[in-house]
């Protein structure tokens, strides 16, 4: 049985939160704390298969946490996942955590 991604009161347990920071720490190659544009789509890229489209990257710049540049932060990052599994669409969120090598205990698989 998986662990579980949200507690009660919707917010991240401490191994669900503790993975997504790990997986954004990744992808900050400047190590500034925010991904940039090239961060962002080396990202979706990955875990998606594709680049962000123009409105989503607007949409992400609109409504979540970034810096005046535009640049998604660490906040931001958990603010997209959060609304993703709150708004019932945990089975996305854990096909992204196993897509960056993570099992259903959130352990980081060894390579």
């Amino acid at each position: 049985m998986p662990v579980e991604l949200l507690t009660e009161d919707l917010d991240f347990t401490p191994e669900c939160e503790r993975a997504l920071l790990e997986i954004f720490t990744r992808y900050d190659k400047d190590k500034d704390g925010a991904l940039n544009d090239t961060e962002l789509q080396a990202f979706a890229t990955f875990t998606n298969g594709h680049n962000f489209s123009s409105t989503e990257l607007e949409d992400i710049r609109t409504y979540l946490k970034c810096t005046k540049e535009g640049w998604l932060l660490k906040e931001g990052f958990l603010q997209m996942y959060s609304l993703q599994s709150a708004s019932g669409d945990l089975d996305e969120t854990w096909k992204d955590l196993e897509k960056h090598g993570y099992t259903k205990d959130l352990v980081l698989k060894k390579e």
